[in-house]
C-alpha cells in the first residue's frame, strides 16, 4: 500500500518545528518543500545553487557591482541585505577565481624580488639573508620552496587587503563616513570589482590569443591598457562619488586615490607574505 504524502512541511518546519506560513520557515530559514522528494535533480540543484551561489541574489549583487558602482554598499548599510549576497561570500567567489585565473603575479613574487627590489627591501634584507644563512641554505636554492608556499599562503591571507583598503577609505572619508564598518563593506565590493577587471583583462587576451595566435598586438595592448590602467581608477571614481556622495571635483582625486590604495596595501601585503612565508617554512 502506498504511503500518503507527509503534509505536516505546509504547517510545521522539518528543521525545527516552528509553525510556518509561506516558502520559508521564519525562524531558521529553511526552505518549505516536499520532504518525499528523493530526486538527484533536487540534489544536485542544490549542490550546484550552494557551491556556485545560482540563485537570484548572486546574478543581482553581480549586476549591481559591474553596473552601479557603490549602489549595493549603499543599500546594504541601509539595511536592504536579503536582496544580496554578503560581501564577503561576494569577494571570496571572485578571489577563487582570481587565484585559478592566475591573472596577476604581484601578490606573490619570489624570494629574490622580495630581498632586493622592493621599496622595504633595505629594512628586511639583512633579517632575510641571516635567516637563510642559519638553515644554511642560499638565496637561489631556497627560491623554489619559498615560491611554492609563498603561492599557497598568498591565496590564503589575500583577505587581509581589505581591511587595509578599508582602513586608507577611512581616513579620506572620515567627514562623510563615520563608522569603519562602512568602509569596510565599500572596500569588499570595491576590490571585488578590482578582481574582476583583472580576471576579464586575462580571458580577454586568452580569447584573443585563440583567434590571432599572438600574445603581442596592439589590440592586446589596448585591453590590458582599459581593463589595468583606465577601468578601475573610473570605477574607484564614480564609487567613491556615489559612497561619500560629494561633489565631483572631489570624487576625482578620492577616486583616483582609492584605487592608487589597493596598490599601497600590495606593498604591505607582500611584507606579509613574506614574513609569514619565512615563518611557517
Amino acid at each position: 500500500m502506498e504511503k500518503a504524502p507527509d503534509l505536516s512541511q505546509k504547517t510545521h518546519c522539518f528543521n525545527c518545528g516552528t509553525p510556518i506560513s509561506g516558502k520559508f520557515c521564519h525562524h531558521c530559514g529553511q526552505r518549505v518543500r516536499d520532504n518525499l522528494d528523493r530526486s538527484l535533480g533536487r540534489l544536485m540543484g542544490e549542490f550546484f545553487g550552494n557551491i556556485f551561489f545560482l540563485d537570484n541574489r548572486f546574478l543581482i549583487s553581480l549586476w549591481y557591482l559591474i553596473r552601479f558602482p557603490s549602489r549595493m554598499t549603499n543599500e546594504f548599510l541601509e539595511g536592504k541585505r536579503k536582496k544580496f549576497i554578503s560581501p564577503v561570500t561576494l569577494y571570496l567567489f571572485f578571489n577563487l577565481i582570481f587565484f585559478f585565473v592566475n591573472p596577476l603575479t604581484d601578490y606573490s613574487i619570489g624570494l629574490i624580488d622580495q630581498i632586493y627590489h622592493q621599496p622595504y627591501s633595505p629594512l628586511i634584507e639583512e633579517w632575510a639573508l641571516n635567516e637563510l644563512q642559519e638553515r644554511g641554505v642560499n638565496v637561489q636554492t631556497f627560491s623554489v620552496t619559498y615560491q611554492n608556499a609563498s603561492n599557497n599562503i598568498s591565496k590564503s591571507i589575500m583577505i587581509l587587503n581589505i581591511p587595509m583598503i578599508a582602513l586608507f577609505v577611512f581616513l579620506i572619508a572620515f567627514k562623510k563616513r563615520k563608522f569603519y564598518f562602512d568602509n569596510l563593506i565599500f572596500a569588499f565590493h570595491f576590490f571585488s570589482f578590482f578582481m574582476f577587471s583583472w580576471i576579464t583583462h586575462k580571458w580577454s587576451n586568452d580569447l584573443l590569443y585563440l583567434l590571432t595566435g599572438e600574445r603581442e598586438s596592439f589590440i592586446a595592448n589596448m585591453i590590458s591598457l582599459f581593463f589595468i590602467f583606465i577601468l578601475p581608477p573610473l570605477y574607484g571614481i564614480f564609487a567613491t562619488q556615489k559612497f561619500m556622495k560629494i561633489r565631483w571635483y572631489w570624487a576625482i582625486p578620492a577616486g583616483i586615490a582609492v584605487t592608487a590604495s589597493v596598490l599601497f596595501v600590495n606593498l604591505f601585503y607582500r611584507l606579509i607574505v613574506l614574513i609569514v612565508t619565512f615563518w611557517t617554512v
